[in-house]
Protein backbone atom coordinates (compact mmCIF):
# COMPACT_ATOMS: atom_id res chain seq x y z
CA UNK A 1 0.00 0.00 0.00
CA UNK A 2 3.19 2.32 0.42
CA UNK A 3 4.32 2.34 -2.72
CA UNK A 4 1.00 2.25 -4.38
CA UNK A 5 0.86 5.76 -2.68
CA UNK A 6 3.94 6.82 -5.03
CA UNK A 7 2.04 8.08 -7.49
CA UNK A 8 0.52 10.44 -5.55
CA UNK A 9 4.01 12.09 -6.08
CA UNK A 10 3.42 13.17 -9.35
CA UNK A 11 0.21 14.40 -9.38
CA UNK A 12 2.02 16.85 -7.05
CA UNK A 13 4.53 17.80 -9.22
CA UNK A 14 1.39 18.87 -11.85
CA UNK A 15 -0.67 20.40 -8.97
CA UNK A 16 2.38 22.51 -8.09
CA UNK A 17 3.44 23.50 -11.44
CA UNK A 18 -0.17 24.56 -12.24
CA UNK A 19 0.55 27.32 -9.56
CA UNK A 20 3.36 28.73 -10.94
CA UNK A 21 3.04 32.68 -11.91
CA UNK A 22 5.20 32.00 -14.63
CA UNK A 23 4.47 29.16 -17.40
CA UNK A 24 6.49 25.68 -16.23
CA UNK A 25 7.82 23.49 -18.44
CA UNK A 26 8.03 19.64 -18.10
CA UNK A 27 10.16 19.84 -20.78
CA UNK A 28 12.32 22.94 -19.87
CA UNK A 29 12.39 23.23 -16.12
CA UNK A 30 13.88 20.65 -13.86
CA UNK A 31 12.12 19.02 -10.69
CA UNK A 32 13.92 20.89 -8.41
CA UNK A 33 12.76 24.44 -9.06
CA UNK A 34 9.06 23.15 -7.54
CA UNK A 35 10.34 23.39 -4.70
CA UNK A 36 12.43 26.36 -5.17
CA UNK A 37 11.28 28.89 -2.24
CA UNK A 38 12.33 32.18 -3.39
CA UNK A 39 10.97 33.61 -7.01
CA UNK A 40 12.96 35.48 -9.18
CA UNK A 41 12.04 37.13 -12.53
CA UNK A 42 12.12 33.73 -14.43
CA UNK A 43 10.47 31.35 -11.98
CA UNK A 44 8.05 31.52 -8.93
CA UNK A 45 6.91 28.11 -7.03
CA UNK A 46 4.05 29.25 -4.70
CA UNK A 47 3.26 25.90 -3.29
CA UNK A 48 7.17 24.86 -2.83
CA UNK A 49 5.83 23.68 0.46
CA UNK A 50 3.74 20.88 -1.37
CA UNK A 51 6.33 19.85 -3.59
CA UNK A 52 9.07 19.52 -0.86
CA UNK A 53 6.33 17.67 1.72
CA UNK A 54 6.12 15.36 -1.57
CA UNK A 55 9.88 14.76 -1.75
CA UNK A 56 10.39 14.10 2.04
CA UNK A 57 7.19 12.09 2.06
CA UNK A 58 8.10 9.97 -1.26
CA UNK A 59 10.99 9.22 0.83
CA UNK A 60 9.25 8.00 3.94
CA UNK A 61 6.89 5.72 1.61
CA UNK A 62 9.98 4.35 -0.22
CA UNK A 63 12.00 3.29 3.16
CA UNK A 64 8.29 1.92 4.27
CA UNK A 65 7.55 0.13 0.79
CA UNK A 66 11.18 -1.32 1.03
CA UNK A 67 11.08 -2.83 4.32
CA UNK A 68 7.83 -4.44 3.34
CA UNK A 69 9.24 -5.75 0.74
CA UNK A 70 11.69 -7.15 2.35
CA UNK A 71 10.85 -10.75 3.15
CA UNK A 72 10.05 -11.49 -0.26
CA UNK A 73 13.48 -10.35 -1.53
CA UNK A 74 15.16 -13.57 -2.28
CA UNK A 75 17.80 -14.04 -0.13
CA UNK A 76 21.45 -13.69 -1.19
CA UNK A 77 24.39 -10.69 -0.89
CA UNK A 78 22.37 -8.39 -3.79
CA UNK A 79 19.12 -8.39 -0.56
CA UNK A 80 21.49 -6.16 1.84
CA UNK A 81 22.92 -4.00 -1.18
CA UNK A 82 18.98 -3.89 -2.57
CA UNK A 83 17.70 -2.41 1.12
CA UNK A 84 21.05 -0.38 1.97
CA UNK A 85 20.72 0.99 -2.27
CA UNK A 86 16.71 1.68 -1.14
CA UNK A 87 17.51 3.55 2.00
CA UNK A 88 20.21 5.98 -0.26
CA UNK A 89 17.21 6.51 -2.50
CA UNK A 90 14.80 7.68 0.52
CA UNK A 91 17.27 9.73 2.51
CA UNK A 92 18.75 11.43 -0.86
CA UNK A 93 14.69 11.99 -2.10
CA UNK A 94 13.60 13.86 1.39
CA UNK A 95 16.47 15.52 1.41
CA UNK A 96 16.37 17.14 -2.28
CA UNK A 97 13.03 18.67 0.19
CA UNK A 98 14.92 19.70 2.98
CA UNK A 99 17.90 21.24 1.12
CA UNK A 100 15.91 22.92 -1.82
CA UNK A 101 18.11 24.43 -4.94
CA UNK A 102 18.21 27.80 -3.89
CA UNK A 103 19.77 26.20 -0.43
CA UNK A 104 22.92 26.37 -2.57
CA UNK A 105 23.92 24.42 -5.67
CA UNK A 106 26.61 22.18 -4.01
CA UNK A 107 24.51 21.71 -0.62
CA UNK A 108 21.51 20.54 -2.96
CA UNK A 109 23.58 18.55 -5.09
CA UNK A 110 25.24 17.17 -2.61
CA UNK A 111 21.47 15.68 -1.63
CA UNK A 112 20.39 14.66 -5.10
CA UNK A 113 23.18 12.95 -6.09
CA UNK A 114 23.35 9.52 -4.34
CA UNK A 115 19.47 8.93 -5.33
CA UNK A 116 20.55 9.70 -9.48
CA UNK A 117 22.45 6.71 -8.92
CA UNK A 118 21.56 4.21 -6.32
CA UNK A 119 17.84 4.22 -7.80
CA UNK A 120 19.64 2.11 -10.80
CA UNK A 121 21.55 0.00 -8.85
CA UNK A 122 18.38 -0.53 -7.12
CA UNK A 123 16.82 -1.63 -10.02
CA UNK A 124 19.05 -3.71 -12.01
CA UNK A 125 19.53 -5.85 -8.82
CA UNK A 126 15.91 -6.36 -7.93
CA UNK A 127 15.90 -7.67 -11.97
CA UNK A 128 18.60 -9.92 -11.52
CA UNK A 129 17.15 -11.08 -7.73
CA UNK A 130 14.17 -12.34 -9.08
CA UNK A 131 14.52 -13.53 -12.21
CA UNK A 132 14.59 -17.28 -11.13
CA UNK A 133 11.71 -16.42 -8.39
CA UNK A 134 9.23 -13.78 -10.16
CA UNK A 135 10.14 -13.25 -13.85
CA UNK A 136 7.53 -10.60 -14.59
CA UNK A 137 8.84 -8.19 -11.63
CA UNK A 138 12.33 -9.09 -12.91
CA UNK A 139 11.27 -8.05 -16.72
CA UNK A 140 9.45 -4.83 -15.04
CA UNK A 141 12.31 -3.89 -12.89
CA UNK A 142 15.26 -4.59 -15.92
CA UNK A 143 12.91 -2.28 -17.75
CA UNK A 144 12.62 0.44 -15.33
CA UNK A 145 16.31 0.24 -15.04
CA UNK A 146 17.24 0.83 -18.98
CA UNK A 147 15.03 3.41 -19.23
CA UNK A 148 16.35 5.39 -16.36
CA UNK A 149 19.77 4.51 -17.48
CA UNK A 150 18.82 5.72 -21.12
CA UNK A 151 17.35 9.06 -19.34
CA UNK A 152 20.66 9.70 -17.60
CA UNK A 153 23.14 8.91 -20.40
CA UNK A 154 20.79 11.18 -22.82
CA UNK A 155 20.49 14.12 -20.18
CA UNK A 156 24.49 13.88 -19.38
CA UNK A 157 24.74 14.22 -23.04
CA UNK A 158 22.53 17.10 -23.66
CA UNK A 159 20.59 15.49 -25.89
CA UNK A 160 17.34 16.11 -24.30
CA UNK A 161 16.25 19.36 -22.89
CA UNK A 162 17.13 19.04 -19.30
CA UNK A 163 13.42 18.59 -17.72
CA UNK A 164 12.68 16.26 -20.14
CA UNK A 165 15.92 14.34 -19.30
CA UNK A 166 15.78 14.59 -15.67
CA UNK A 167 12.27 12.86 -15.83
CA UNK A 168 13.05 10.46 -18.21
CA UNK A 169 15.97 9.56 -15.46
CA UNK A 170 14.21 9.52 -12.39
CA UNK A 171 10.31 9.00 -12.76
CA UNK A 172 10.59 4.59 -13.54
CA UNK A 173 11.68 4.38 -9.99
CA UNK A 174 8.15 5.83 -8.81
CA UNK A 175 6.68 4.04 -11.73
CA UNK A 176 8.03 0.96 -11.01
CA UNK A 177 7.18 1.11 -7.28
CA UNK A 178 3.37 2.26 -7.58
CA UNK A 179 3.13 -0.84 -9.98
CA UNK A 180 4.97 -3.10 -8.14
CA UNK A 181 2.52 -2.02 -4.98
CA UNK A 182 -0.78 -2.37 -6.90
CA UNK A 183 0.15 -5.69 -8.09
CA UNK A 184 0.89 -6.55 -4.34
CA UNK A 185 -1.93 -5.15 -3.36
CA UNK A 186 -4.05 -7.35 -5.73
CA UNK A 187 -2.52 -10.45 -5.09
CA UNK A 188 -2.90 -9.82 -1.09
CA UNK A 189 -6.81 -9.45 -1.70
CA UNK A 190 -6.95 -12.05 -4.15
CA UNK A 191 -5.83 -14.49 -0.62
CA UNK A 192 -7.74 -12.86 1.66
CA UNK A 193 -11.11 -10.97 0.99
CA UNK A 194 -11.79 -12.13 -2.57
CA UNK A 195 -10.81 -15.62 -2.00
CA UNK A 196 -14.24 -16.62 -2.41
CA UNK A 197 -15.92 -14.29 -5.05
CA UNK A 198 -15.84 -16.10 -8.73
CA UNK A 199 -15.39 -13.93 -11.27
CA UNK A 200 -16.70 -13.86 -14.03
CA UNK A 201 -16.67 -12.00 -17.14
CA UNK A 202 -18.99 -9.43 -18.17
CA UNK A 203 -21.59 -10.68 -20.86
CA UNK A 204 -21.20 -14.25 -20.05
CA UNK A 205 -24.82 -14.83 -18.84
CA UNK A 206 -25.79 -12.86 -21.67
CA UNK A 207 -23.90 -15.21 -23.95
CA UNK A 208 -25.26 -18.31 -21.61
CA UNK A 209 -28.70 -16.90 -22.19
CA UNK A 210 -28.46 -16.21 -26.13
CA UNK A 211 -27.43 -19.87 -26.45
CA UNK A 212 -29.79 -21.36 -24.97
CA UNK A 213 -31.94 -19.45 -27.48
CA UNK A 214 -30.74 -21.29 -30.28
CA UNK A 215 -32.15 -24.08 -32.19
CA UNK A 216 -30.73 -27.72 -31.01
CA UNK A 217 -30.05 -30.20 -34.03
CA UNK A 218 -30.23 -33.50 -32.81
CA UNK A 219 -28.92 -36.32 -35.04
CA UNK A 220 -31.42 -38.58 -36.32
CA UNK A 221 -32.03 -41.80 -34.60
CA UNK A 222 -31.38 -45.78 -36.11
CA UNK A 223 -32.97 -48.60 -35.52
CA UNK A 224 -31.61 -51.49 -34.21
CA UNK A 225 -32.87 -53.50 -36.80
CA UNK A 226 -31.26 -51.35 -39.24
CA UNK A 227 -28.10 -51.36 -37.40
CA UNK A 228 -27.82 -55.45 -37.14
CA UNK A 229 -28.28 -55.40 -41.43
CA UNK A 230 -25.53 -53.10 -41.86
CA UNK A 231 -23.58 -55.12 -39.87
CA UNK A 232 -24.44 -58.66 -41.54
CA UNK A 233 -23.39 -56.94 -45.16
CA UNK A 234 -20.14 -55.73 -43.81
CA UNK A 235 -19.13 -59.14 -42.49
Amino acid sequence: MAWVLSILYLLVEIFTAGAWKTPYSFARDSISSLGVTTCSADSCSPLHDVMNAAFMILGALTILGAALLHKYIPDGRAKKWIMGLAVVVALSTAATGLFPANDGTFVHWTAVLPGFVARHAVLVLLAVSFWNHKRWIAVWSGLCAATGIVGAVLLLARTLTFGLGERLTLYPLPMWMAVTGVAALLALMRRTVLKDVEFRLPGNELISAARSLLPHRSLPTVSTDVLATRVKTSV
